[in-house]
């Protein structure tokens, strides 16, 4: 399972940078704080998959 999730890492590169991106949006004045959650849940999702994956690697 975790060859599978490998495949997708940039995929979870792009879900970190979404994240970094909403949080910006937030800070920006955009007066709904659904952007600062939604931004740290796809940083937490994209870093936690992407940790996963590095500590899993077959040696």
């Amino acid at each position: 399972m975790i060859a599978q999730l490998a495949r997708f890492r940039r995929h979870m590169v792009a879900l970190i940078i979404l994240g970094v991106l909403l949080i910006v949006v937030s800070q920006m004045g955009a007066g709904s704080s659904g952007f600062l959650v939604f931004g740290i849940a796809c940083i937490a999702l994209g870093a936690g998959l992407y940790a996963v994956v590095l500590t899993n690697r077959r040696r």
